[in-house]
Order: C-alpha cells, then structure tokens, then sequence
C-alpha cells in the first residue's frame, strides 16, 4: 500500500469519525448540521490540497523521466550513427 493510500485513507477515516462524534454530541439539529458542513468543507479543501500536491509531484517526476528517455534516445541514436557511418 502506498503512502499516499494509507494517507488518503486516514483523512478520510478521520473525517468520517468526526462526523459520528458529531452527531451523537448532544446538540441542537440544526447547530449540528452547521458543524458537519463546516467540517466536511475544511476536510474536503485539506483533502483537494493534498491531492493537487500530489499530482503537481507526480506530473513533475513523469517530465523529469520523459526529458531523461529523450536524452538517453538521443544519445543512442547518436552512437547508432557513429557505427553505421
């Protein structure tokens, strides 16, 4: 399992957890809904950040290994061409 699974999983065990506390702390109906809805939103935006940070690392480690295989085809190519010369 990766990290960022495991991470993913707990924020959202976490979240899920904090709504159940929610609803059996004794308040009002409508109070308690004001709470998950607060709640749901900041999970939701930590959530989303944490996600755009992993695809903005991923998107930059694929452009890293794609500039490297470029690198590496031209500098095969280069060398096929010394031998077929």
């Amino acid at each position: 399992m990766s990290s960022t699974k495991f991470i993913l999983g707990a924020l959202v065990g976490a979240a899920i957890g904090v709504q159940i506390g929610i609803l059996v702390a004794p308040d009002k109906g409508e109070n308690t809904r004001k709470k998950i809805t607060k709640k749901s939103g900041e999970y939701l935006d930590e959530v989303t950040g944490k996600l755009n940070s992993f695809f903005d690392n991923l998107t930059k480690k694929v452009n890293d290994v794609s500039s490297e295989v470029d690198k590496l085809a031209k500098k095969a190519k280069a060398e096929v061409d010394k031998v077929t010369r």
